[in-house]
């Protein structure tokens, strides 16, 4: 597999990798390689240790979502405040929607609505490209707080194609949120309802991404800040430890706020 030890910018390194993507239809990752302004790609039906790039030059790279083609790319750039769409090997991009303020999630549905990830207004917006209007699907724009209409600083998200309900990490709730489609309040479906954060089974610190399976709604959390990630299965109550689990990750989070 892709990456070493230590940073680099050759085919086979990575530098501060911020967000994957799994394109199921070719069974390839994607992977914003955010330190060297990159996103590599990478088949997962070969034992290769190369990266090949399809986009270069693109700073505060932060999340990525690969369109069912495999050849059209959404790109969340944080620092930047936006979402861009790019073609693989393209050498331009073109900005999507509206400004996004500290822009850190994206994701597609079947009709080509982008979501976006407005950390810095604890939102959630969607843009549709026939009418090319924007709009706050989750969160209450600009208010933080830990009721279940409010969402504090979220990150990572995912969309479940088959009822197009959103799966959120919020963050600084310390929880993962299923907001289901045209609602005005979210389900906490992992971690603390009431934004406390922790270490045990039953609590999360810092999640910063969320994926789902769709078929059974069991979802995978990074939970950053106690260096593990979670299964968490349909209304349970505890999560599982499937990877990592010892200590806090080196990053934690202060760098990106």
């Amino acid at each position: 597999m892709i990456g070493t030890n230590s940073p680099g910018n050759t085919s086979n390194a990575l530098n501060l990798p911020e967000g994957i993507f799994l394109h199921r239809e070719s069974n390839t990752l994607y992977i914003a390689d955010t330190g060297n302004r990159r996103i590599q790609m990478i088949s997962l039906n070969q034992s290769s240790t190369m990266g090949v790039t399809v986009a270069s030059n693109i700073d505060s790279l932060t999340a990525i979502y690969v369109d069912d083609n495999g050849t059209t790319i959404y790109a969340a750039l944080r620092y930047q405040d936006r979402v861009v769409k790019l073609t693989k090997n393209a050498s331009s991009s073109v900005e999507i929607g509206d400004q996004c303020k500290q822009c850190a999630g994206v994701w597609v549905d079947s009709e080509k609505n982008v979501y976006m990830t407005e950390s810095g207004t604890h939102s959630i917006l969607k843009w549709s490209p026939k009418t090319n209007t924007t709009v706050s699907v989750a969160g209450r724009t600009d208010e933080e707080g830990h009721s279940p209409d409010h969402l504090y600083f979220p990150t990572g998200i995912y969309l479940n194609r088959l009822d197009n309900a959103l799966y959120i990490a919020d963050t600084r709730n310390n929880r993962i949120q299923k907001w289901n489609n045209n609602s005005e309040e979210g389900v906490t479906v992992a971690g603390s309802e009431d934004g406390v954060e922790g270490s045990d089974a039953s609590k999360l610190a810092n999640p910063l991404s969320v994926w789902a399976d769709e078929g059974s709604e069991v979802v995978y959390i990074a939970d950053s800040d106690n260096n593990r990630i979670q299964r968490w299965f349909t209304k349970a109550t505890n999560g599982t430890t499937v990877a990592g689990g010892a200590g806090n990750l080196f990053f934690k989070r202060v760098t990106r706020v």
